[in-house]
C-alpha cells in the first residue's frame, strides 16, 4: 500500500499542477483576451474533486485524519487492540457502503452528460467508489495489524 500511496500522491500533484495551469489559463482568456473557455469552470471542478478523493486515501493509510485517540490510550495493552479492531470493522462497513452505493451512482449517471465537456457524469462520480475501495485495502492492513497485537 505504501508503494500505492508514492503514486497517489504523484498524480495528486500531478492534479494540482493540471489546476492551477486550467485556472491561470482561464484568468489569461477572460482578462487578458477578453474571451472565456467554455470549460474553464467544469475543469477545475472536476480535478478538484479527484484531488480531495485521491489525498483523502492517502490521508486514511497514513492515519492523517483527525482521531480521537484519548480512550484508546487510556485503555493499553489488548483493551486498545480491541477497540482498534472494532473501529476498523465499522470504518470497513463503511466504507463498503459507499463502495456498493457509490457504485449505484456511477451507474445510474453514466448517460448524464456534464455541460461543457459533454463526459459522462459517472466518471466524476467514480471518485466515490475507487477512493473507498482504496481505504478498505488500507483498512484492513489495518484490521489485521491491530488483531496481530490483540492474540500476540
Amino acid at each position: 500500500m505504501t508503494m500505492l500511496c508514492k503514486v497517489l500522491r504523484v498524480l495528486v500533484g500531478l492534479l494540482m499542477v493540471s489546476l492551477v495551469c486550467v485556472v491561470a489559463l482561464g484568468i489569461f482568456y477572460r482578462y487578458a483576451l477578453q474571451d472565456s473557455l467554455y470549460w474553464a469552470t467544469e475543469v477545475p471542478n472536476f480535478l478538484m474533486i479527484w484531488i480531495v478523493m485521491l489525498g483523502s486515501v492517502v490521508a486514511f493509510h497514513e492515519r492523517g485524519h483527525i482521531a480521537f485517540t484519548l480512550l484508546g490510550q487510556s485503555l493499553g495493552g489488548r483493551r486498545q487492540a480491541l477497540l482498534e479492531c472494532v473501529c476498523a470493522v465499522v470504518v470497513l462497513v463503511l466504507l463498503g457502503v459507499l463502495v456498493f452505493s457509490g457504485a449505484i451512482v456511477v451507474e445510474d449517471t453514466m448517460h448524464s452528460l456534464s455541460e461543457a465537456l459533454r463526459i459522462p457524469k459517472g466518471y466524476i462520480y467514480a471518485s466515490l467508489p475507487i477512493c473507498a475501495a482504496l481505504m478498505m485495502v488500507s483498512a484492513f492492513g489495518q484490521l489485521y495489524a491491530c488483531a496481530r497485537r490483540l492474540w500476540s
